[in-house]
């Protein structure tokens, strides 16, 4: 969806609202007053339907009397007035910003703070609780570890949903099985695997390009992926994948079975790919790739 910028919706528009005053489409008898009228009409059509069409959020909630009032009153200030009239249009986004930053963030930010400090350093107040060398670093850690926080706030509200309970513990299940069958060896992260056909030459490396068959599957057996010939890199794989495609050579046939911590987590992916989900791989690989 497009955005727009407040500030430019206000410049675009003033002269449709001051130009014409008062006066009607029956008495504008000069060019220029006919000229500002039709000015309005087209930029108040354009502003018009987008309200009406939703187009931009927001004007969702735009109070049309009050927008013409502030547009009104901006028109007829005095160049001593500016100033104000300036502040007042760039506080307005600034405060917007710190909503959408709190959200972005998982901080509730304080405008009010921020205006203190703001106006210590625009009247050279040199009494600022925070050295303005060392700020941006502050900042950029505060934000970092919020960002952190805010990942791990996420990621731990889906781990206690009952999908993703179901599925960790059925997959935990399916593995401790798979653990017992004759065959299946385990890695030290925790990757089961079975070869089916050993390879020849050396085993592939991470930055290898690799040509390969595969088959992926849920732990019920249903299949959500599979792919003839493709070609992968095997650092830019799931964990469990790529370790699994290093400990093959090519020709070789392996079975990977992945636990949901080295394939997609507890995030999982979209719709297609249930957090937790444990996942199993037929993989034939065939060599490098040209």
């Amino acid at each position: 969806m497009k955005k727009l910028s407040v500030l430019a919706l206000g410049a675009a528009l003033v002269m449709n609202v001051c130009s014409c005053g008062s006066k009607s489409a029956a008495n504008l008898e000069k060019a220029a007053d006919s000229l500002s009228y039709g000015i309005g009409v087209m930029q108040g059509s354009r502003l018009a339907e987008a309200k009406a069409m939703g187009m931009y959020p927001e004007l969702n909630e735009l109070d049309i009397e009050l927008y013409l009032k502030g547009i009104n009153e901006a028109a007829n200030s005095s160049d001593e007035q500016t100033s104000y009239y300036k502040g007042l249009s760039e506080g307005m986004q600034m405060k917007k910003s710190f909503e959408q930053m709190s959200e972005q963030f998982g901080l509730d930010l304080d405008f009010n703070v921020f205006i203190t400090a703001y106006a210590q350093v625009l009247r050279g107040d040199t009494t600022l609780a925070m050295d303005k060398q060392n700020v941006s670093a502050i900042c950029d850690s505060i934000v970092a570890a919020a960002r952190v926080a805010k990942e791990q706030a996420e990621l731990d509200s889906i781990a206690n949903t009952p999908e993703a309970i179901a599925n960790l513990e059925a997959g935990m299940a399916f593995l401790a099985a798979k653990e017992q069958e004759e065959g299946v060896q385990k890695t030290a992260s925790g990757l089961l695997y079975k070869v089916i056909k050993e390879g020849n030459g050396q085993n592939f490396k991470a930055s290898d390009r690799i040509e390969l068959t595969y088959v992926g599957k849920f732990v019920n057996d249903s299949i959500f992926d599979q792919g003839t010939d493709v070609k992968f890199v095997a650092s830019q794989m799931v964990p469990g994948f790529g370790e699994g495609l290093q400990l093959m050579s090519p020709g070789a046939k392996y079975i990977l079975y992945i636990p949901s911590d080295l394939a997609y987590g507890v995030r999982g992916r979209g719709a297609t790919m249930p957090s937790n989900s444990t996942l199993v791989f037929e993989v034939e690989t065939k060599g490098l790739a040209k």
